[in-house]
């Protein structure tokens, strides 16, 4: 019986034996590592608990931007570049995270950075037709301005015989392209058009294709026709003439009545 009992270790023998307390100094130095693991080792390597508010920098120039952000932790990352018509090259249109985010310090934070208006080559137009100047000039994202007539001893009539920019030449997009389209060689004669019917608008380009000029324009009351119509023209439609002879004409206006008329008849 003794010798079982002194077999037996009894509970503070083993409380004060070196192999217990060398069991609870490894268990207590492994706690140590846990808590030095999660509250030191992986916040500097996730950088967890340096979360910051990303600063905005849209409408900043990309450098600018960029040194503000590289400043601050992150980096930065050009994702694209686009045109814009509103914006000069080289600033900051957009920003991914979006600005006033909160995000962890060493981000990357890409911007889209803006190339400025969009500039295209002017075609050639002279030696064309209007109608391929004016689809050209659309082709490219560019508009057909001004048509003017003049008489050309090189150019057939109907073909373009100059622009105003030149081809081959620089635009922003939008842009617009004056022409000048030739009448043929300078006749001896020329033929006045029949004005009547056509707009003051429509003369005017009626006489200027013709070789002709626009002189005075006179006003009569004509109710049943629209306002600038032309009624009556100096010289009659079909004459032979000089050129840069004056023709005049008489265009339609609505009578407007005037307050006494209307109370008058308001009375009656």
């Amino acid at each position: 019986m003794k010798s079982i009992l002194t077999q037996r270790i009894s509970f503070r023998d083993l409380i004060n034996s070196k192999i217990f307390r060398g069991l609870v100094y490894l268990f207590l130095a492994a706690v140590f590592l846990l808590l030095l693991c999660d509250k030191v080792i992986m916040p500097l390597y996730t950088k967890h608990g340096h979360e910051v508010i990303l600063p905005d920098v849209v409408g900043m120039n990309f450098d600018e931007a960029k040194k503000l952000l590289e400043k601050q932790g992150f980096k930065v990352i050009k994702d694209k570049e686009i045109y814009s018509s509103q914006d000069s090259a080289g600033t900051v249109l957009f920003q991914n995270p979006v600005a006033n985010s909160t995000v962890k310090r060493g981000r990357r934070v890409y911007l889209t950075v803006s190339l400025g208006e969009k500039n295209v080559q002017v075609p050639k137009l002279v030696g064309g037709s209007v109608r391929d100047a004016e689809f050209k000039l659309r082709q490219v994202g560019l508009n057909l301005g001004e048509v003017r007539y003049e008489f050309s001893s090189y150019y057939p009539k109907g073909v373009v015989a100059e622009q105003s920019v030149l081809g081959g030449d620089s635009l922003r997009l939008g842009s617009k392209v004056d022409i000048v389209v030739s009448l043929g060689e300078l006749p001896s004669h020329f033929v006045v058009p029949n004005l009547i019917g056509k707009s003051l608008d429509e003369a005017k380009k009626a006489l200027s294709k013709a070789g002709l000029r626009l002189g005075k324009v006179e006003y009569e009351v004509q109710n049943d026709l629209l306002p600038d119509t032309v009624i009556r023209q100096s010289i009659p439609a079909g004459k032979e003439v000089s050129m840069g002879r004056v023709v005049n004409i008489v265009v339609s206006k609505v009578e407007v009545e005037s307050q006494e008329d209307l109370s008058g008849s308001e009375k009656d």
